[in-house]
């Protein structure tokens, strides 16, 4: 399959200081991502964009293709905004998005979703990401969403609810222009383990990420 993928990162995180460069572990979590995609072979090219000079200069190292981004894809900008800007550099067909905000993602899981998306029905399916099933008792602002008061399930009974986790998404890229996201309306869910289920947002999320990957390291 044609099918390349790309690291996105930049240095303006609000929540984690220096999330992208920041210490985490022996590494960091951008480097972290660089070597796991190198691992898969059937991406044709890695691409990485970046506004850090020591991570681009690493990633160019490493035989990465590197994407500058101007000002207004940096910030505040969204992913509806980035995936157009960057699969604009890209010759291949279909992308995998790589985020380094899960650091606990196992290669493993890596590589069966790109041999997933290889044997794929796009027509029945836009892509794929990657999810968290979760078991517990959710409500919205008024009632339950996953259970009926009047009979209350056991925990392991609940309907699973889905968790979108950012950790993998593959979509071509003629989806990406037509949805302006890597989700789509009907994704291919990849039901991931609860440590790989950790999305970097604030300081617990990497404090709690690292405890488990010193542990496993």
């Amino acid at each position: 399959m044609d099918i390349c993928a790309v690291i996105a990162t930049r240095k303006d995180s609000k929540r984690v200081r220096g999330k992208a460069e920041r210490k985490f572990g022996s590494s960091n979590l951008s480097i972290i991502k660089i070597n796991q995609a190198l691992k898969i072979k059937k991406f044709k090219n890695i691409y990485f964009s970046s506004d850090i000079p020591k991570l681009n200069t690493y990633a160019k190292k490493r035989g990465l293709i590197l994407i500058n981004r101007p000002k207004k894809y940096l910030g505040k900008c969204t992913i509806s905004d980035l995936a157009p800007y960057l699969i604009k550099f890209m010759k291949e067909k279909h992308v995998c998005y790589l985020m380094n905000t899960s650091p606990l993602l196992k290669t493993s899981t890596l590589q069966k979703a790109v041999n997933v998306y290889e044997r794929l029905n796009l027509n029945k399916f836009d892509g794929l990401n990657t999810f968290e099933a979760v078991k517990d008792f959710l409500w919205n602002k008024k009632k339950p969403i996953n259970y009926k008061l009047d009979k209350q399930p056991m925990s392991q009974n609940l309907r699973d609810v889905f968790k979108h986790v950012p950790a993998i998404a593959i979509m071509s890229k003629t989806r990406i222009l037509k949805y302006r996201n890597v989700l789509g309306k009907r994704p291919y869910k990849i039901i991931l383990s609860k440590p790989e289920s950790i999305d970097i947002d604030t300081m617990y999320d990497f404090k709690l990420a690292e405890m488990y990957y010193k542990s496993k390291n």
